[in-house]
């Protein structure tokens, strides 16, 4: 539970950082409401996803499909995009039998830090800590996976706006933690 002035402070910010909601007075009481509803038209939704500084590359294979009011593709596109680059950063790992890694296999392989040294390291790995972290990225690019399948494989229609740029939010942060650690790669060779 928490105090009214806890919650007047986050909805205060969320009205002056992300812009997503507005407020009304109504009869003396404070109303918050979401400014771009799920219906909204395209170029409403362009202030959507513009007042978040996404990747280039989420921009790049996002943004219309977004505009044009196909969030399951926006979202599906954004996580092909980051796992492609996962591919293309580590030489398109093969597995055993010789094919491509993909999936939970080519996360584990490029990320995992048990009895292995990972592909893709985003801190030093030396303390049960880095470990836990390294872990922790891992995961995240595993679940990205799943994400990715499901919303290959199945049937449904995505229409909230707000939930789809909080998809490609996570798309964008997971390019940015590559772009950091290919750098880190590159200044040590």
């Amino acid at each position: 539970h928490f105090t009214s002035s806890t919650l007047n402070v986050a909805l205060i910010r969320l009205i002056r950082l992300g812009g997503f909601l507005t407020r009304q007075k109504i009869r003396g009481k404070w109303k918050y409401v979401q400014k771009h509803p799920v219906s909204s038209p395209p170029g409403r939704r362009t202030k959507l996803f513009v007042g978040y500084d996404f990747h280039l590359d989420i921009n790049k294979v996002a943004y219309k499909l977004f505009e044009d009011g196909h969030f399951k593709e926006a979202i599906q596109s954004a996580l092909v995009e980051v796992i492609d680059q996962v591919k293309i950063r580590t030489g398109h790992p093969k597995g055993v039998n010789g094919r491509d890694l993909d999936g939970d296999d080519l996360m584990n392989h490029v990320f995992g830090c048990d009895n292995q040294n990972p592909k893709i390291k985003f801190n030093p790995i030396k303390t049960s800590l880095d470990k836990a972290e390294q872990r922790g990225f891992m995961n995240l690019f595993k679940g990205i996976v799943g994400i990715r399948d499901m919303k290959a494989h199945r049937n449904f229609i995505q229409n909230d706006p707000l939930k789809t740029i909080e998809y490609l939010s996570l798309a964008s942060l997971l390019l940015r933690l590559l772009d950091e650690n290919s750098s880190k790669r590159s200044s040590r060779l």
